[in-house]
């Protein structure tokens, strides 16, 4: 197991820094836990990191820091509730190339499956190893803090979310807290906890975020937020408030202002598109009404000898008599019967 370290990581994982042609051997212990006596494999399998979360190769492909790692017993047999140690031994050739390499020391349990061409099931746990290569002392560290703003998350919450950039070349595994003070009249808050999603690697920067209680008022607020990794300290202080909230009613609200919007404007042209329509119609009706029912000569209805009491040069005229007709709110003018 990794001795004492200021490294967060080195407590949990396999953290080492290597020269070019040199080795190291750690010791793990592995543990059967099943009610069964089981014999386990022990290999080591290649990882990366991306965008902050330390990522395992599928099954056992390998990069150059697991095809430089061997372990001493390959298959180790477990009584159930029983442990055992194992020897991982890292042997870095000479022509290995500065930077830091990912890998993962396995420990695995294979189940036959029950018919042929069945589901083979896979059980395994392991061991990260985070190596720097390179001549000198263990890599340098450290970290720094850009930009501290109060946000909303996608569900309405509260959150105070800063960047994180390790301007280091090694891995960092960064946490801390946030605290609120100088709020409307005078309140604190807090801490709160601030986490990164995942491990930092060199040259990276990942989000920070701490999640704020509902009751918190909106500010403004002096925000303080302290992160560490090992024995690497860093802090970041700015005023902040928290925008107002636009919830998932005040959305429905304003999508359903827009429907009746749209509706409305849908129905009032459909409206004046009809009026244009049916007033064509309604003139054309007119015409056809006076044309058709203005008086002239006919064999039946041959003119009056009397004289015409009209000046009009198309001669006398009958009496007749006379009424007012008014179609679809339009007078269409007298009309003889």
């Amino acid at each position: 197991m990794p001795g004492a370290s200021p490294d967060a990581l080195a407590r949990l994982y396999v953290v080492d820094q290597l020269a070019p042609g040199t080795s190291v051997s750690r010791t793990v212990e592995i543990y059967n836990t099943t009610p069964a006596t089981a014999d386990i494999s022990v290999y080591a399998a290649g990882a990366s990191i991306v965008r902050g979360n330390f990522a395992f190769a599928p099954g056992n492909n390998q990069d150059e820091l697991s095809s430089w790692t061997s372990a001493s017993t390959r298959v180790v047999r477990l009584a159930p509730g029983t442990d055992a140690p194992d020897t991982l031994t890292i042997n870095v050739p000479s022509s290995a190339s500065t930077g830091e390499r990912y890998a993962v020391l396995w420990a695995q349990v294979s189940a036959l499956p029950a018919t042929a061409g069945g589901v083979q099931l896979v059980n395994r746990v392991g061991v990260r190893m985070y190596v720097s290569i390179g001549p000198g002392g263990a890599p340098r560290s450290n970290f720094a803090i850009v930009g501290l703003t109060a946000e909303r998350s996608a569900s309405g919450g509260r959150i105070v979310v800063a960047t994180v950039r390790n301007t280091g070349q090694s891995t960092l595994d960064v946490s801390g807290d946030l605290t609120l003070s100088k709020g409307p009249g005078g309140l604190r808050a807090g801490p709160f906890a601030a986490d990164l999603v995942g491990v930092l690697a060199p040259h990276s920067s990942e989000p920070v975020t701490a999640r704020v209680d509902a009751a918190v008022p909106r500010g403004p607020w002096r925000a303080y937020l302290a992160l560490s990794s090992g024995f690497i300290h860093r802090s970041a202080v700015a005023t902040i408030s928290f925008p107002a909230n636009v919830g998932p009613a005040k959305a429905a609200s304003h999508l359903r202002t827009l429907i009746v919007v749209v509706l409305l404007a849908l129905l009032t042209i459909a409206a004046l598109a009809s009026f244009i329509l049916f007033g064509r119609r309604s003139r054309r009706g007119v015409h056809a009404v006076v044309h058709a029912r203005r008086p002239h000569a006919s064999p039946r209805n041959p003119p009056s000898g009397r004289p015409s009491t009209s000046d009009s040069p198309h001669g006398p005229r009958r009496k007749v008599s006379r009424a007012r007709m008014v179609l679809n709110g339009t007078r269409a003018g007298r009309v003889g019967r």
